[in-house]
């Protein structure tokens, strides 16, 4: 392009006054830019509303950045084709490192369970407790409202999630339906002794005494329910229940002091003693499950898909998302092309009134070539004013966007749910306008007028000066 060898300042004030002297013109044009701006931001603002809402209120129901990998199940036919049917994974200690071994992976943690009655002073309920490494706590996102997480010389600790302490009920020996328990306050539960009593295959029974030190946030739904401790100590409480069954050596050891005949409790520390005979261990020990911490959620959905395809059992909550992001996806496209369409009307409005102005400027242009002005100053002047249209229409288009974007998170949700409470309606923002929308929509404006400006600058340059100078 030719170059230009006016000042930008100059430029800037030449076009600035050229546009101010026909105002009436230019304000129209502008309010062409400002409505087809405005129509791309809001559309492309209500797709993006709807995926982070979405996002939102999957995450009340787990991490999106976590994945939970199950132990994979067994084909019930033999396999011919590892292609199509690849080789199922065993969530064995070389797994784990496998795992970790990922591009992604900030945490891994292997995971065993065991569940039984629990009691807590004269109230009864059950219970599943998670063996987690302490360590992993904070990278897998949990948090405690309540006392603290986990620590790496913890032994019969434990953390609860917040629906925990609404597990027990009185022991009056009745059954009592979930309906017509009370809602409790998590935070009871803490620094509070719960009992939980486990069976072995042989109807053997031991009664531990965990120390409840935190209680989880209410933000993650799918730990709400869960009891979380020490793997090393959880991983010796599942190994007790598995003694008597198929390919497990027999039990005949006490472990501290006997209440009575088959009935053990452990207070915190184990006082002594030792098996009197070993147990068999299984040659590779196989963990329940693993909670394995990404990045980010573009991570979470990436090694989902590589976890399955090596033939573990994996997934997350972001594989919801999927779905979401498809039909906003087709949302945008058609609410944006609606927008583009009036962004395009105005390209053509810019178009023309640059055109317009050629034909009422001829003398200043002949002028401006006669004293000696280049290809270059007469082309910038008229990109310069058709670019300062699109920027001028373009700003103003984005304030008019955040006023309709809150009217709508406002009124919107309240009108679309009559019963809903005003205030509680504002809090759903169906429409939301992150700062690159913002930047993408003021250069995409400003970049419509310069485009629209190039015909007009191209006419200009090539207007004979002589046969200008006639109009004189």
């Amino acid at each position: 392009m030719v170059k230009c060898s006016m000042k930008l300042s100059d430029l800037a004030l030449i076009s600035h006054k050229n546009l101010w002297r026909r105002k009436g013109r230019a304000i129209l044009t502008v309010l062409g830019v400002i409505i087809g701006t405005t129509s791309i931001v809001v559309m492309l603002s209500l797709g993006i509303g709807l995926v982070e809402s979405q996002k939102e209120s999957i995450a009340q129901w787990g991490s999106l950045n976590i994945i939970h990998v199950n132990q994979a199940m067994d084909y019930p036919f033999p396999v011919e084709d590892e292609e199509e049917f690849p080789q199922q994974k065993r969530l064995t200690d070389e797994a784990i490192a496998e795992i970790r071994a990922m591009e992604g992976v900030v945490g891994v943690s292997p995971a065993f369970d065991v569940s039984g009655e629990v009691t807590w002073g004269k109230r009864i309920g059950y219970i599943n407790l998670v063996g987690i490494e302490p360590e992993m706590m904070e990278l897998l996102d949990f948090e405690a409202q309540g006392g603290r997480l986990l620590n790496a010389g913890d032994r019969f600790n434990v953390v609860v999630g917040a629906q925990v302490v609404n597990n027990f009920h009185e022991d009056t020996g009745h059954f009592r339906p979930p309906e017509y328990m009370e809602e409790r306050d998590p935070l009871e539960l803490l620094n509070q002794r719960l009992k939980l009593t486990i069976f072995n295959a042989q109807q053997q029974k031991r009664i531990y005494s965990l120390n409840v030190v935190g209680v989880l946030s209410e933000k993650n739904m799918d730990r709400a329910w869960e009891v979380y401790g020490p793997i090393s100590e959880v991983r010796r409480m599942r190994d007790f229940m598995l003694q008597g069954t198929q390919g497990q050596g027999q039990f005949d050891g006490i472990i501290g002091e006997p209440i009575f005949e088959g009935e053990l409790e452990i207070e915190g520390a184990i006082r002594g003693g030792s098996p009197r005979s070993k147990r068999a261990k299984p040659e590779e020990e196989q963990y329940a499950y693993a909670l394995v911490a990404t990045r980010d959620v573009a991570d979470t959905r990436r090694l989902s898909n590589e976890l399955r395809d090596l033939g573990y059992n994996a997934w997350s909550m972001a594989d919801s998302l999927e779905g979401i992001e498809q039909i906003a996806r087709r949302m945008q496209a058609v609410l944006g092309g609606i927008g583009a369409v009036a962004l395009l009307v105005a390209a053509i409005g810019i178009t023309n009134t640059m055109v317009m102005s050629i034909y009422e400027r001829t003398r200043e242009i002949a002028v401006m070539k006669v004293i000696g002005a280049s290809f270059g100053d007469i082309r910038w002047l008229f990109l310069a004013e058709s670019s300062l249209i699109g920027l001028l229409g373009g700003a103003l288009g984005i304030g008019l966007s955040y006023i309709l974007s809150n009217l709508l998170n406002r009124y919107g949700v309240a009108f679309m749910n009559p019963g809903m409470p005003v205030e509680e309606a504002g809090m759903m923002q169906i429409s939301q306008i992150p700062l690159w929308l913002v930047g993408f929509a003021l250069l995409f404006s400003m970049g419509i007028g310069l485009l629209a400006g190039i015909y007009p600058a191209n006419r200009a340059i090539r207007l004979d000066p002589i046969e200008a100078m006639r109009h004189l």
